[in-house]
């Protein structure tokens, strides 16, 4: 098995301001959760493999593993061409992380600055938004996710909706690159929320105009719980949005967020 062969092209010891270190390809950790994320192109790992064998694992590209616990987060293609070529080991940097949603959404992210994320990729971020939370006053996690990732804020929404929304096949489709994200959520969208028009031939429903009177007194009087039980019991959740918008600002204002809604931008 050859050695990993040091590079003589200019800028090769860019790496060195990276703290690159150099790791047997038998202490590196392919965790499961992570490694499932990436069809590994064969033509790629090929390409690699042959660049390897002519030049040398190039310094200034290291992979990049979870401090501490040598798992591979960032370069699982060259990770894969290195054990084609047979070397012994290869360089690498250590980065920390607070827990595994954020290696994942690192490498994610590292994904993103390279080519377009695919379908199954932005699936598997929308799947892990409720556990991760916004840092740092940085925003809404969909928010920070959206600019982080390279896609638009509707992208994440879409692919939130899918997930709860759409069929295990029609899931799946997304997963194998065989359907894309938009498409899927049209297909899938949820029913279209009540809208309570008040013109000057229609009034509002009975029910709903004393509803809406109780929940402004209940907020008045600091009653926020009750308020909220009141709606719930009384509104069906596709209803709650149009009903919301019945209410004046500074009362809705004081109202839970409703959840992700169609041809909404809420934050789940």
């Amino acid at each position: 098995m050859p050695k990993l062969q040091v590079s003589s092209k200019s800028g090769f010891n860019a790496g060195d301001s990276y703290n690159v270190k150099y790791i047997s390809l038998d202490k590196i950790v392919a965790d499961p959760e992570i490694s499932k994320l990436y069809m590994l192109n064969e033509k790629i790992v090929d390409a690699i493999c042959e660049s390897i064998i002519k030049d040398g694992f190039h310094k200034e590209e290291p992979i990049t593993l979870w401090a501490g616990q040598y798992i591979l987060v960032d370069g699982h293609q060259r990770y894969a061409g290195a054990r084609k070529a047979g070397l012994v080991e290869i360089p690498y940097i250590e980065k920390n992380f607070d827990c595994r949603e954020e290696a994942i959404l690192y490498s994610l992210e590292r994904q993103s600055i390279r080519r377009n994320l695919s379908g199954s990729e932005i699936l598997y971020a929308a799947k892990m938004l409720p556990s991760v939370k916004a840092k740092n006053g940085e925003g809404r996690s969909a928010e920070v996710w959206a600019k982080r990732l390279g896609v638009s804020l509707s992208t994440i929404y879409r692919a939130s909706s899918i997930l709860k929304n759409a069929s295990k096949e029609d899931i799946k489709k997304v997963m194998d690159g065989k359907a894309s994200i938009k498409k899927t959520y049209n297909k899938n969208k949820p029913p279209k929320e009540t809208e309570f028009v008040v013109n000057d031939s229609q009034s509002l429903p009975s029910n709903v105009s004393f509803l809406k009177g109780a929940i402004i007194l209940l907020i008045d009087s600091k009653e926020t719980k009750a308020a909220e039980l009141l709606v719930n019991h009384y509104l069906k959740k596709n209803e709650k949005r149009g009903f919301y918008d019945l209410l004046p600002e500074a009362i809705s204002a004081q109202l839970p967020r409703l959840p992700l809604v169609a041809g909404t931008l809420i934050d789940p």
